[in-house]
């Protein structure tokens, strides 16, 4: 088995591996994305990053499926490449959707490295406030 350790505050044990929801492909069919995640059972990985631009969306919507079955099993991370508040309000809800989940267990901002990013995403119309905002909702 993997090894497990505290994922910062949360209180999750995450496995020292989890897996990235990139690893799915646009091109993968539900079929190999099942076979894919069924290792992650099987190996006893417990932690899955995924985002709404992996596989150009494919990530989420294969993943879905599948967390109808597991989803007390795995800490659920996703990410929103959006900086302002509405549409990174929106990608949460759309990930919400494509992962056929009541809540994401983390939501991150990917890929935020510009410092005009950074200023948009935190400012009082940024993403920053809807991921609270999803928090605060129970949503993350």
């Amino acid at each position: 088995m993997i090894a497990k350790y505290a994922f910062g505050k949360t209180g999750h044990q995450s496995t020292r591996t989890l897996f990235g929801g990139a690893a799915i492909k646009a091109t993968f069919t539900q079929e190999h994305a099942d076979k894919l995640l069924e290792l992650l059972v099987e190996y006893g990985i417990n932690h899955i990053d995924t985002a709404a631009s992996y596989g150009k969306g494919n990530s989420e919507a294969c993943i879905g499926p599948w967390m109808g079955r597991y989803r007390d099993q795995f800490f659920l991370a996703s990410k929103t490449g959006d900086r302002s508040y509405q549409e990174a309000w929106a990608s949460i809800r759309n990930s919400l959707k494509k992962l056929q989940v009541k809540y994401l267990d983390l939501i991150q901002l990917h890929n935020l490295t510009d410092p005009t990013e950074w200023e948009i995403a935190l400012g009082p119309s940024g993403a920053l406030k809807a991921c609270v905002e999803a928090r605060e909702q129970g949503l993350v």
